[in-house]
């Protein structure tokens, strides 16, 4: 365990046998014991308290999407070198729909129709996430993805915390504006759904992940930003791939680019920036990363996979 770091995650798992009380709750501690680089010895004792309840209303409140996701995706992916791919995915879909099922049979109301789509209040973006996670590349390759990159991947993706991992399967998508008149900000209550029908052809857009920074600009960009931006007017001229922003004294091309170093100092490894032309052979890159569509590689579209969520989890309790 030399090689941990402040960005490395930990992932445990704790077994209990015996009951639980709601007076009491559970607590959990645990004690790591480490060297400091200069041979000191140190403790530090970890401790949380967790509430028990016997209702099941008060599970489902209490849970949290991004701590859902990153848990399935360390469960699964570490389960990845030793089961067949397929099995994992269904599993993952299994285990969504029963939730989905227990909560519709025992925390809602008779009013319901079956027809009726049910989801937990703090579980809305969990199934998207899920989607997500079956379709990412570790899970379900593309033909253009090798063994050896779905490994780097897939190390790369289990060291992450819950923030990280909830924004590489769910990139922010952020308009970027046209002009200095309008502010820059990476506020992720801004960003827009991971959906081609987002991307407007006049639009510029910026698409955030941990291992991946995107800038995708539309065949109907004013010839003034492109200008201001990449210096150059020409649509057609602009590189595709690989880029680094020329450094232009305008307010537009510092703000940019002030963002985009704001960015990738939120996470743990250095990121190239990516230049995506709509309608270029290399936007296949976009495409992976706009989630709640169908994926390149065959994954369902986001809509689809909530439509079989919700005939599941009803079929479930017939």
């Amino acid at each position: 365990m030399a090689t941990l770091d402040h960005w490395t995650t930990l992932a445990v798992e704790l077994t209990h046998t015996r009951a639980l009380g709601e007076t009491r709750g559970a607590a959990i501690q645990a004690v790591l014991s480490y060297s400091t680089q200069t041979g000191a010895r140190r403790t530090r004792v970890h401790s949380l308290t967790l509430r028990c309840s016997q209702h099941l209303q008060d599970t489902f409140r209490h849970y949290q999407a991004q701590t859902l996701l990153t848990f399935y995706c360390k469960k699964i992916y570490c389960a990845a070198l030793e089961r067949p791919l397929q099995e994992l995915r269904e599993e993952l879909q299994t285990e969504v729909t029963e939730a989905l099922a227990s909560y519709r049979k025992h925390c809602c109301s008779a009013s319901v129709s079956a027809g009726q789509l049910v989801l937990p209040q703090y579980l809305r973006a969990l199934p998207v996430y899920i989607n997500s996670l079956r379709k990412s590349e570790v899970l379900l390759p593309g033909l253009r993805s090798s063994i050896h990159q779905r490994l780097q991947l897939r190390c790369q993706v289990l060291s992450m915390d819950a923030c990280s991992t909830a924004t590489h399967f769910y990139p922010l998508l952020l308009p970027l504006p046209l002009s200095a008149d309008s502010s820059v900000t990476p506020h992720p209550e801004e960003a827009l759904r991971c959906s081609g029908a987002s991307l407007e052809p006049t639009g510029l857009y910026l698409v955030h992940a941990p291992l991946t920074l995107l800038l995708w600009v539309g065949t109907q960009v004013p010839a003034s930003t492109l200008i201001e931006l990449f210096n150059t007017s020409c649509f057609s001229s602009l590189p595709s791939g690989e880029t680094k922003l020329p450094a232009l004294e305008n307010p537009l091309s510092i703000s940019v680019r002030s963002l985009i170093n704001t960015l990738n100092s939120q996470v743990p490894c250095t990121r190239k920036l990516w230049l995506v032309k709509q309608g270029d052979t290399c936007e296949e890159v976009l495409q992976r990363h706009l989630v709640e569509d169908k994926s390149p590689n065959g994954g369902a579209s986001y809509a689809d996979f909530l439509y079989h969520l919700h005939v599941n989890s009803v079929r479930l309790l017939q």
